[in-house]
This record gives C-alpha cells, sequence and structure tokens, in this order.
C-alpha cells in the first residue's frame, strides 16, 4: 500500500532541475506519472551560489522520458506570478489535466538577523514560502478536479524549530508549516490532501552552495548542522522522496495537514 500507482497522474514538481527536485521527478516517473519539471535555470542575485542550468532540467527530462513518461521542462520563477500562471497552463495544455504538485523550490543565505539585507530578507521569503502559495494558487483549480489529489510542500526542520542565523529561512519555513495546515483545510471537501515534510540535513546543491557562501567546505556546514540529529549522517535525496511517495500512496489517503520530519530524530530534543 506504501508504494503509489500513479499511472495517468500529472505531476508537477519546482525545483526540478537537481538535488531533492531532481529525486522526486524520477520517482514520480518511475510510479508512472507525467512530470512537469519547473526549475528557474539561471543565477540570481540572492543567493550569491549557482542556481541549476537548463542542461541540468533537460538532463532530468531526458531520464524521465527514458522511462516512457512524459517530461516537460519549464523554466520560471516561482516568485514572478505570470511566470507560474503560465507554466501550470503549459502543463494543463500538454497533458490534459494535473493531479500532484510538489513544491521543491527554495534558495538558503546566512547571517544575524540584523545583517540581513532587504533583497536576502525578500528573496528567500518570496521564493521560499509565497513561491509555495502562488504554485498551489495556479494549481488549485485542476488538483481539485482530480480524482485524487496531492500537494505537498517540502518545509524544513526549520519549520518547526529555530536555527540562529537564519531567521529568514525559518520564518519562511515556519509560514510553509502553516500554509500547509490552511490549504489543508480549505482542500478537504475535494478530497485534496496537503501535506509538508521536513527534512534534517539533505546531500543537496544548496547546502554545499551555503557553504561556499560561508567559505566553508560542505562537510563543515553538515557538521554545524549534525550535532543537531541523534543519527549523525547526512540525509540521502532519495530518503526525502520516499516520504513523498508514501504520502502519494494509498496508504496515506486519509494523512493530511502533517507535517512529516525526514530529520535523523533532529526535532526529537
Amino acid at each position: 500500500m506504501g508504494v503509489p500507482d500513479l499511472t495517468g497522474q500529472v505531476a508537477l514538481v519546482t525545483g526540478a532541475a537537481r538535488g531533492q527536485g531532481r529525486s522526486h521527478c524520477l520517482a514520480l516517473a518511475a510510479a508512472g506519472a507525467d512530470v512537469a519539471a519547473l526549475d528557474v535555470c539561471r543565477d540570481l542575485p540572492v543567493p550569491a551560489y549557482p542556481l541549476a542550468t537548463r542542461a541540468e532540467l533537460d538532463a532530468v527530462v531526458a531520464e524521465i522520458e527514458a522511462m516512457g513518461r512524459g517530461a516537460l521542462p519549464l523554466e520560471a520563477d516561482v516568485r514572478d506570478p505570470a511566470a507560474v500562471e503560465a507554466a501550470v497552463a503549459e502543463t494543463v495544455e500538454r497533458f490534459g489535466r494535473l493531479d500532484i504538485v510538489v513544491n521543491n523550490a527554495a534558495i538558503v543565505t546566512s547571517a544575524p538577523f540584523w545583517e540581513l539585507s532587504e533583497e536576502q530578507w525578500g528573496a528567500v521569503i518570496d521564493t521560499n514560502l509565497s513561491g509555495v502559495w502562488r504554485v498551489s494558487r495556479a494549481a488549485a483549480p485542476h488538483v481539485r478536479r482530480s480524482p485524487r489529489g496531492r500537494i505537498v510542500n517540502i518545509a524544513s526542520t526549520g519549520g518547526v524549530r529555530g536555527f540562529g542565523e537564519f531567521a529568514h529561512y525559518v520564518a519562511a519555513k515556519h509560514g510553509v508549516v502553516g500554509l500547509t495546515k490552511a490549504m489543508a483545510i480549505e482542500l478537504a471537501e475535494d478530497r485534496v490532501t496537503v501535506n509538508a515534510i521536513a527534512p534534517g540535513a539533505v546531500d543537496s546543491p544548496m547546502l554545499a552552495g551555503l557553504a561556499d557562501e560561508l567559505g566553508l567546505t560542505p562537510d563543515e556546514v553538515h557538521k554545524r548542522w549534525l550535532h543537531d540529529q541523534l543519527l549523525i549522517e547526512v540525509i540521502p535525496p532519495e530518503e526525502v522522496t520516499g516520504a513523498l511517495m508514501w504520502l502519494l500512496s494509498d496508504a496515506a489517503r486519509h494523512v493530511t495537514g502533517h507535517c512529516l520530519a525526514v530529520d535523523g530524530g533532529a526535532l526529537a530534543h
């Protein structure tokens, strides 16, 4: 019951070109879904580290198509309402429906809250929180028509507890957890479930990019956060994907408004 059969369904994944997003896309396709893979595919003023490229997005699409599934590459910034609306419209035009939304796109920077610039605060809040709302808003009319609509928002352990020098990220991810609960209430009448996942320290380009920004190695960044985990190891993105796939399965059809931690026990403290 915990392995979904997504044959005939269509999923939209944001932040799809690498890391967790790539893992999510490939698992969805392996389960039978057609996938619209969305990423910004360009660097931005915030964050300072490089973001995904169009070549990386095209590689994900090629891997999905190699499984015999339909794949649609979408270049869009989740901060841009018009681009988000157009991406959802293109998805529905291509596949005729939209059943699953995985809000995975996120960025991070680090500084004490009094040193954060307006640009840093705005970019992180607008991408990590408002982007989830923006994509879900555009997708809602279509997901509400699905026989088994699902929305999964990738939050963070920072959405449940606080971390120093990440006030903007923590505020955004706390917002994602709250937004998830509100969306679950509002979509329950349509039998659409809405859940969040709270990963711990995941092996990802975002964490590696943060290390570069701080002048640290990825291993040093991992050690800074791993001391919070009971299981002292970096979490592979595929384990977050495993939680996602369970939430999309029939075994979780009565799970909604929930935040599922994949965190090595970090929130047990």
